[in-house]
């Protein structure tokens, strides 16, 4: 870093990779989120919790953190510390500064809105009950630290973007590490809580059991991702160029608060697929039945033409010592009055009851319709509950 550096016009190095980060995962999770809210509205019909309401919140703040990512990329982001003047490198820690509390904030959404998915789902165990408690007491806890720290880490708290203004700033290579690792062990609680309870319920298949236990660990994706930019910022923490290989940490730390987002949508989404699932066979099963019958009728057809034609025929070429026989008599057929029911005739047409069914009763599948939040269905019929 130096006063006569040459910037490049920017953004440029790995500060594109984080503009298109930035600019691209917002709509893919708003995607998601729309499909939450369509499903809670018109799928189960039932009014927002309070996950909804801090989905929608992690939503906007997701956006506004990719909106200062992107905007960082044009204050230094992604570039080689000898790229920078004094100048960018104030005004670069001064964009990580803000943007980093808007990432703190996005991490405590999803990650809560999945814990308190899990106790509107599965609270009727006391011992889950408390272990989802403990849990977002340990999340929401390190995450305030984190927020603290990024906030009031340095005394004055310019000094976190004017290095050269007298003070002193806490140790944050050891608190970004430890945050990280925080980040990694919640979200790897998070995904397996559910796991603890889905396989203590009778489910009618092994499958169903499988694909539930996929949707509500969704959560182990961004733990996964938590994973990877952990051991990129750690490096990053530890080497020369750090501009450069932050613009990799913080492609990553987008990624994690849109995964994680995503992630909590995708628990809620049973209802949705079993619906399009459901929706699809019946148009499958319409499908084929309407080729079978056209196919049918086709070959029905057919045969009658053919018949016709042999028995029309049959008699012009049949010879008497008489001379020709004359061609058969013309039957008349007397219409009957229709009055819907076929009444005097060889044929009746009985009615079809219906009084036993139901409106929009559905065939039990292995993808019975349920809410999600509504799990409890599935628990042994004699009311017995899992504690």
């Amino acid at each position: 870093m130096s006063a006569n550096a040459v910037v490049p016009p920017l953004p440029a190095e790995n500060g594109i990779h984080v503009w298109r980060t930035a600019v691209v995962m917002p709509f893919i999770t708003f995607c998601f989120v729309a499909a939450r809210f369509y499903c809670r509205a018109y799928i189960v019909r039932r009014s927002w919790t309070i996950d909804d309401y801090i989905v929608a919140g992690t939503m906007v703040s997701i956006i506004i953190h990719a909106v200062l990512m992107a905007n960082a990329t044009y204050h230094g982001m992604g570039l080689h510390i000898w790229q920078f003047t004094p100048e960018l490198n104030s005004e670069y820690y001064l964009w990580i500064g803000i943007s980093s509390e808007f990432y703190v904030l996005s991490l405590a959404g999803f990650k809560s809105a999945l814990i308190l998915l899990y106790l509107q789902i599965f609270g009727v165990n006391n011992k889950f009950r408390i272990a989802c408690y403990i849990t977002l007491f340990y999340t929401l806890g390190y995450l305030t630290c984190n927020a603290l720290t990024e906030f009031l880490g340095c005394h004055p708290i310019a000094k976190k973007w004017h290095s050269n203004l007298d003070g002193h700033c806490i140790n944050t290579v050891a608190a970004n590490i430890a945050y990280g690792a925080g980040h990694m062990t919640s979200d790897l609680i998070i995904g397996i809580l559910p796991l603890t309870m889905i396989w203590r319920l009778q489910f009618p298949t092994t499958k169903q059991k499988i694909g539930l236990s996929l949707a509500l660990s969704s959560g182990l994706i961004a733990w996964a991702v938590a994973c990877v930019r952990w051991a990129i910022s750690t490096y990053n923490m530890l080497i020369y160029d750090r501009p450069w290989w932050a613009g990799i940490s913080f492609t990553f730390s987008i990624l994690e608060v849109n995964t994680g987002l995503i992630c909590a949508c995708a628990a809620t989404f049973s209802p949705l697929f079993n619906t399009f699932s459901t929706r699809v066979k019946s148009w499958t099963s319409k499908a084929t039945s309407s080729w079978h019958n056209g196919t049918r009728k086709a070959s029905v057809s057919w045969r009658s033409t053919r018949d016709e034609k042999e028995s029309g025929n049959s008699w012009r070429h049949m010879s008497l010592p008489g001379g020709p026989v004359p061609p058969p008599p013309v039957r008349t057929v007397h219409p009957i009055p229709s009055n819907d029911s076929l009444e005097g005739s060889a044929y009746s047409m009985e009615p079809i009851v219906t009084s036993n069914a139901r409106p929009g009763q559905q065939s039990d599948d292995e993808f019975a319709h349920f809410d999600l939040q509504g799990l409890q269905a599935l628990h042994p019929e004699d009311d017995r509950r899992i504690v």
